[in-house]
């Protein structure tokens, strides 16, 4: 078994591209274990994030198939749209950090969610797919109740 055979390049550096912002976020906006009334939700969003970013990143080798027939063009279809909305990301945390607001926050979490799902789909991955709904799922309960209207 080769190291590419387990490691996604593409994957890991999307997946750090979309990390790192959340990381600087947190860590200049620590929020309180009492905002949140529901904390099994605040674990849920935390499985659904690092589970998506290390399952781009690593192929476990069961519940994904692997891209679709023809597989080098259905690569240079996944590494070209998720960098479109990777970068679409990162621009709008940008603006999020300039402007700050609910609705932006809400359109990051869409975006970043909707390119791990996208991954899940292309790369016919299960997991990597459910890891996407559940950390959206979370992000959209997270901003509800930490950013205000």
């Amino acid at each position: 078994m080769d190291f590419f055979d387990v490691v996604n390049v593409y994957g890991l550096i999307f997946a750090l591209l979309l990390a790192v912002p959340l990381f600087l976020y947190s860590r200049k906006h620590p929020s309180s274990p009492d905002v949140f009334p529901n904390r099994a939700m605040v674990y849920l969003d935390r499985m659904g994030r690092f589970g998506s970013f290390f399952l781009m990143s690593f192929h476990l080798g069961f519940a994904e198939r692997g891209f679709t027939e023809p597989k080098d063009l259905m690569k240079r279809f996944w590494i070209i749209t998720t960098a479109i909305l990777v970068a679409a990301c990162l621009l709008m945390w940008s603006a999020f950090v300039k402007r700050g607001g609910r609705g932006l926050a809400k359109a990051i979490a869409a975006v970043s969610a909707s390119s791990v799902m996208l991954s899940g789909i292309l790369q016919v991955n299960i997991l990597l797919l459910t890891a996407g709904i559940i950390y959206l799922i979370g992000e959209l309960y997270i901003i509800r109740c930490v950013i205000p209207k």
